[in-house]
């Protein structure tokens, strides 16, 4: 079975049961505390009568990591050079590709800003 490290758009496009992240369904997804904290605002916006349910089924379904202080010095770094080129990278996603690649793994992604970035998994 295949590892990723699944940012914030990937979670919830697995939640939406989005066709082209079938594939990706019955992976082991890696995520951090801030991805589910975005998670839980869009589920709180788009299903308030069941956040909190949902909430819960992704957390006990995500393998979560703790990041340490090499993790968020990559993601400052990696904001600050993708700002530098244009790029518009938020800092909770820029934690989780250092985190990613950290651990070796492909960070799936469809976020725009990441297409073409070597160790992204990217669907759109």
């Amino acid at each position: 079975m295949s590892t990723f490290f699944a940012d914030t758009y990937a979670i919830i496009e697995l939640l939406k049961g989005s066709p082209r992240y079938r594939p990706y369904k019955d992976a082991v997804l890696i995520t951090t505390e801030f991805n589910l904290a975005e998670f839980a605002y869009a589920v709180a916006r788009d299903y308030p009568d069941t956040a909190q349910d949902i909430c819960s089924q992704v957390r006990h379904g995500m393998n979560l990591y703790h990041p340490g202080d090499r993790d968020y010095l990559g993601a400052s770094y990696l904001r600050r050079e993708s700002a530098l080129a244009g790029k518009k990278l938020s800092l909770i996603d820029c934690v989780g590709y250092s985190v990613a690649a950290s651990l070796s793994l492909p960070f799936l992604t469809g976020d725009r800003e990441f297409e073409g970035m070597a160790g992204v998994e990217f669907v759109k």
